[in-house]
């Protein structure tokens, strides 16, 4: 009888240390899931805004653009496309005192798990 208890005791002890480790290991997962997601996101935006920054100075280079504020994204925007996923806002000032104008580019982006 007591060989049949300690063998019992063993087996709900291998069950609940089994059931820690894959908890443990799923929220790793989630936790790194998640991560990569931000990252994946983050990344996209700032090449958004590298795409508006080219646009904008090839835009002014051809006298396209004047001093103002400009917004490129999928849809409704000054610059619409379908590939942008994060909207960015372009801000172009006056020329200065010494002949350079400035290019304000603001990208954003949110995650939502």
């Amino acid at each position: 009888m007591k060989s049949r208890g300690v063998a019992l005791l063993l087996l709900i002890g291998t069950i609940v240390v089994t059931g820690i480790l894959a908890a443990a290991i799923s929220n790793i997962v989630l936790n790194q899931t998640r991560f990569s997601q931000h990252q994946v996101s983050r990344i996209r935006a700032y090449y958004a805004a590298l795409a508006a920054m080219n646009l904008a100075m090839d835009n002014l280079r051809t006298g396209a653009w004047t001093t103002g504020t400009y917004t490129f994204c999928d849809s409704g925007c000054d610059v619409n496309d379908a590939d942008i996923l994060h909207p960015v806002s372009i801000s172009i000032s006056d020329v200065n005192a010494t002949g350079i104008r400035t290019i304000n580019i603001t990208s954003d982006y949110t995650y939502n798990p």
